[in-house]
């Protein structure tokens, strides 16, 4: 039986490669949503020539009304994973409120809202996974919004973990660390020109931190996300599981 499962951020990054790793491994049907039509097109075509069937909506996960008027149209669904976010400086010294209130609307509030709105489509069997970050497992200066956020995030997939259990639905988390992605270069660029660095070196000097030495592809992580989806998945329940080239290790 065909899979339905729904992926937010699905235009770019991690959810566009989580869309293709389940086309590849199992021919699913993905349900697409993110707020650029064209990108999110391209994801669809993708994940059909990789096997798979896809549908999108134009949504941002920011405004819960938006989501739950999609409800009707989306349909049953067997996981969902929450990957939409955004990131970028907030210095407490600085005029980042605005800011930081975005940040945390779309990468905390965001998977909120997108559970909220499709629980009820999802029966026993169910997964859900929301993706944090190595920054929810610990601080970086200037990044206040988005460490809250990320942090916030695996506190809402342990109680949601909780809460949803008896009901035969599993949640868990994913904290990835430095992947190549848009995001990510921007963070580079940022940190870069803050520290007095090229982006050279502060690339360099990230990669030097990781046990592994390297940043990882977003298609690694779909994998250890896809984990997470699988029913055979029975024992992670209410966990972060690191995906970080062995950064944190709890």
């Amino acid at each position: 039986m065909t899979r339905r499962i729904l992926i937010t951020g699905a235009s770019r990054g991690i959810g566009r490669s989580c869309a293709l790793w389940l086309a590849r491994t199992e021919a699913a049907h993905l349900i697409l949503l993110g707020r650029d039509a064209q990108a999110l097109a391209a994801s669809a075509e993708a994940v059909r020539q990789a096997g798979g069937t896809a549908e999108i909506h134009v949504a941002d996960v920011a405004h819960r009304s938006v989501l739950t008027a999609l409800t009707g149209s989306v349909g049953p669904l067997d996981g969902l994973v929450a990957a939409a976010g955004i990131s970028g400086m907030t210095p407490v010294d600085r005029d980042s409120d605005a800011f930081f209130d975005e940040i945390l609307a779309t990468d905390l509030t965001g998977p909120w809202n997108t559970v909220r709105a499709f629980l009820p489509a999802m029966g026993a069997g169910g997964r859900v996974v929301l993706v944090s970050s190595v920054l929810g497992r610990f601080g970086v200066p200037g990044y206040g919004a988005y460490c809250a956020a990320k942090h916030g995030l695996i506190g809402l997939a342990k109680a949601l973990a909780l809460e949803l259990i008896d009901r035969g639905i599993v949640v868990n988390a994913v904290a990835p660390g430095w992947v190549d992605t848009d995001m990510a270069q921007t963070g580079i660029r940022q940190i870069a020109a803050a520290t007095g660095q090229t982006e050279a070196q502060f690339r360099a000097q990230a990669e030097a931190a990781v046990p592994v030495k390297r940043f990882f592809q977003a298609e690694e992580i779909a994998h250890g996300i896809g984990w997470l989806l699988s029913p055979a998945n029975t024992m992670q329940v209410g966990q972060c599981l690191n995906l970080d080239g062995g950064v944190v290790q709890s």
